[in-house]
């Protein structure tokens, strides 16, 4: 029975299990609605378009994301090493499944067509920055190149996306957080710098969407 009123997160709760199941191309207002229990004439008082309400789910989970991240990091003893951020963002992203679905390319935010490398070369200069600035606090070693570490972090994140679902993802992200360790971490007691780094990184992040 269509509901009159509901909360808005009802609302982007539907949107995201809709687009995460069907995609962009197949989701409409109307399986919204379904799903949310409103009428179709609420989604459109809350947003103008499909397209405006795809933006504003995948923001809000992007954010959830992130937040997510934080918190994991801010209470692991080890939380500034560049694997253990790998670990966190790379499982708190993947395991919101409209994520996975966005980095597949089967969910965009606007009206241009979906683009597989759309992400990937988006986030590449913020990241490529992010290990200058991890190697140049002491977390990751100083001979490696940060362009190279962060187009190969940034393409194992994409392709997880593009080869899920897989049976055990802890297992799968715990062993790339292994590799990350031993070719790139330093040896280091305090980490402390590396969460600043990751904190200025998530707020480089939600600048980079809402510019967007």
């Amino acid at each position: 029975m269509a509901r009159p009123s509901v909360d808005t997160e009802v609302i982007l709760d539907a949107a995201a299990e809709a687009l995460a199941e069907h995609g962009s191309k197949r989701t409409t207002m109307d399986d919204v609605s379904a799903r949310a229990g409103v009428a179709k004439g609420v989604l459109y008082l809350r947003f103008d378009s499909k397209e405006a309400l795809s933006r504003a789910v995948i923001g809000r989970e992007l954010r959830l994301a992130l937040a997510t991240t934080r918190a994991e990091v801010a209470a692991d003893p080890r939380g500034g090493l560049l694997s253990r951020l790998f670990v966190h963002s790379l499982t708190a992203l993947h395991t919101r499944p409209l994520l996975r679905a966005l980095y597949r390319g089967d969910v965009r935010a606007g009206r241009r067509p979906s683009d597989h490398g759309a992400l990937y070369r988006a986030r590449l200069p913020v990241s490529v920055d992010f290990v200058q600035r991890m190697r140049d606090a002491g977390m990751v070693r100083g001979d490696l190149a940060p362009e190279a570490l962060a187009a190969n972090l940034a393409v194992w994140n994409v392709g997880l996306a593009q080869t899920a679902p897989h049976e055990d993802l802890d297992a799968l992200i715990l062993g790339m957080g292994e590799l990350v360790a031993r070719a790139a971490d330093e040896d280091v007691t305090d980490t402390t710098p590396g969460k600043v780094c990751f904190g200025r990184l998530a707020d480089n992040l939600e600048e980079l969407w809402n510019r967007s």
